[in-house]
């Protein structure tokens, strides 16, 4: 069953990088899916996992119309934001700066590129371990999830906000020579994956740009380190100690995120933020509001955790 289900991960990379298939949480489902069959609980995975990735796939839908709201563009204030927490100094310059090599492979910008391309991969991830394991608990991770991702469209619509690349392609970040303090490394790391692999970076790029991320002024708050924050979360819940993994997973994200150019620190702090409250709010949520829960796993919940359960 594991080998199964690492050959249909190859599969889905392989699919996404040559073919231009998305990695949308539909495509990562399937595989779920199978595994669910394996276990013998295909039935109860439909009934539990379509409400889900229905509600899932309404928000990346609705994503991209976010900016076309008409309401004014938020740039030089979130790189004000930056300095301010930082003396001065904006974190991405700070980062490339020290990091990047004169020539060559950028193999942490690589690195930073894969990361963010598994946007979707741990919720996904974390949700189905908890759907095995801690069934009860699947449920506040999914209500907390759609809420988390909804005030984050909320937040899109009102408060449209420029990632730093954006700033930099016009104009609004240049040095002393006139030209940007940073830059957007993800186009030319894809080049270099394409170099390596054979094929047209450019055309690597503007589908994993398109595909993926189809808002350019989403970068307030930043859901990539939002969603990993809340795995974070119900995995410390559920499992202890393991879940301080998905804190390390979600460090790594953001540094990802400000080396490459696509967020500021301060969309990244948002992004914790947005993560906390939802959780706290499902979590804290009296009983008898919590109707994504079904009525048995409620009850089941209960018994497990009283003190003779």
């Amino acid at each position: 069953m594991v080998v199964g289900v690492l050959v249909y991960a190859a599969l889905v990379v392989a699919l996404m990088v040559l073919a231009g298939v998305a990695i949308t949480p539909d495509v990562v489902a399937v595989g779920f899916g199978l595994v669910a069959v394996l276990l013998g609980r295909g039935r109860l995975f439909l009934r539990d996992w379509l409400p889900f990735l229905v509600l899932l796939l309404a928000y990346e839908l609705m994503r991209g119309l976010a900016d076309e709201a008409g309401l004014p563009l938020h740039a030089t204030d979130l790189a004000l934001a930056d300095r301010l927490l930082f003396g001065g100094a904006l974190p991405t310059q700070v980062l490339q700066d020290a990091l990047r090599p004169a020539s060559g492979l950028d193999a942490i910008a690589i690195l930073a590129t894969v990361v963010y391309m598994l946007h979707f991969a741990l919720p996904l991830a974390t949700g189905f371990v908890l759907w095995v394991a801690r069934r009860p608990q699947y449920y506040d991770f999914v209500a907390a999830l759609i809420l988390l991702s909804f005030a984050g469209f909320m937040t899109y619509l009102l408060l449209p906000a420029a990632p730093p690349w954006y700033l930099a392609h016009h104009g609004m970040l240049n040095g002393q020579d006139g030209q940007p303090v940073i830059e957007y490394l993800k186009p030319a790391t894809f080049e270099d994956i394409a170099e390596f692999l054979g094929f047209d970076g450019r055309y690597a790029y503007s589908f994993a740009f398109g595909s993926v991320n189809p808002n350019p002024v989403a970068a307030f708050p930043s859901l990539h380190v939002a969603y990993p924050f809340l795995s974070f979360l119900v995995l410390r819940r559920a499992f202890g100690t393991v879940g301080w993994l998905a804190f390390a997973y979600t460090l790594l994200v953001t540094f990802s995120v400000v080396y490459t150019a696509d967020h500021w620190v301060i969309d990244a702090l948002a992004g914790v933020a947005y993560a906390y409250v939802a959780y706290y709010a499902v979590v804290h949520a009296p009983a008898s509001l919590r109707a994504w829960r079904p009525a048995a796993a409620f009850r089941w919940s209960r018994r497990s955790a009283s003190p003779s359960g």
